[in-house]
């Protein structure tokens, strides 16, 4: 074939290109409906959050550098069991942050996240009546051997050593 066979005019766009009407799902509108919208769609019936929402009270997490040096420096710890607790006091902070160190003597992973999530729990539930400052909270291998309310007892037994408070007289 040469380029003198071809023809110089444009092809017409043939409007039969879509399916005869016999072949199309009756149950579908015909047509295009519309450009679909850009962007995502505005939610129905949902309230927005507040822009700045209130800092919860708690326990943060510690990320500064320095808090940790300052915490590997402290004189001020409690050790009850297998959980010993070293604490820097800040009372400008608006509130505290913990860092837990449970070492690989304890077991598998699965365990020293169980044994993390549980001293997480209990120095979150005592975080309103603990002094404002950062603690590094810390297990020994019997960690995991003992029962949540043993350990409870234990944690807030070193807790109270390293922040120099008397013992609660309460029995929690």
């Amino acid at each position: 074939m040469d380029e003198a066979d071809l023809s110089t005019q444009r092809a017409q766009a043939r409007q039969d290109a879509r399916f005869p009407q016999a072949d199309v799902d009756q149950g579908r509108p015909g047509g295009h409906s519309g450009a679909p919208g850009e962007g995502t769609p505005a939610p129905v019936g949902v309230t927005h959050a507040p822009v700045d929402p209130p800092r919860r009270p708690g326990i943060g997490p510690v990320r500064s550098r320095s808090t940790f040096a300052d915490l590997r420096r402290s004189t001020a710890k409690g050790r009850s069991g297998p959980v010993s607790v070293s604490f820097v006091d800040h009372p400008d902070w608006d509130r505290s942050q913990a860092a837990y160190a449970v070492n690989r003597k304890v077991g598998n992973a699965v365990r020293r996240n169980l044994l993390r999530r549980r001293m997480r729990a209990i120095i979150s539930g005592q975080a309103d009546t603990l002094p404002t400052g950062a603690y590094v909270v810390h297990s020994g291998p019997d960690g995991p051997t003992l029962h949540f309310d043993e350990l409870k007892v234990a944690m807030s037994q070193a807790l109270e050593k390293a922040t120099n408070r008397t013992p609660s007289r309460t029995g929690r």
